[in-house]
């Protein structure tokens, strides 16, 4: 079992961009494919321009890289995005870890936290059991809310 004492998150540099990109095809081309399918040059390319933007943190296992956690945190809520894992880290408690101490912080600031998940992702177990409700859905996509408790 993982040591979650162990993660940590730490800012994506420019040199990261790279790994972000790793993660987020071993994370996602499983459910990006069967919807759009897998185009890889475009992804490099939206995956570039997405970096510039807004850069994920970094989540790391005891000083190694293994995923990536975007949180925009805004003054009416947090928009929680780009939460991908390597599948080798995934269903070992990690995203539970990440998430309650996100939940945590939202709920001591008295604001929601909001998210899209794609419908065929099974990541959205977890967002349920975190007790985020569906508020809206896109053709591929439910959009999520997590109101303060």
């Amino acid at each position: 079992m993982v040591d979650l004492a162990k993660v940590t998150l730490r800012a994506a540099r420019d040199d990261d961009r790279n790994f972000g990109f790793a993660v987020k095809k071993a994370a996602m081309r499983p459910y990006i494919e069967p919807v759009w399918g897998w185009d890889e040059a475009f992804q490099v390319e939206y995956h570039r321009k997405d970096w510039v933007k807004q850069r994920p943190q970094i989540i790391t296992l005891d000083g190694t890289d293994i995923g990536t956690i975007e949180i925009v945190r805004g003054e009416i809520g947090f928009h929680l995005g780009e939460f991908y894992l390597f599948p080798a880290y995934q269903r070992q408690g990690i995203g539970l870890h990440l998430m309650t101490e996100l939940l945590h912080e939202a709920d001591a600031a008295g604001l929601p936290i909001r998210l899209e998940v794609f419908k065929i992702n099974p990541v959205q177990s977890l967002y349920l059991r975190c007790g985020f409700r569906i508020t809206g859905e896109f053709k591929t996509h439910y959009r999520m809310e997590r109101a303060p408790r």
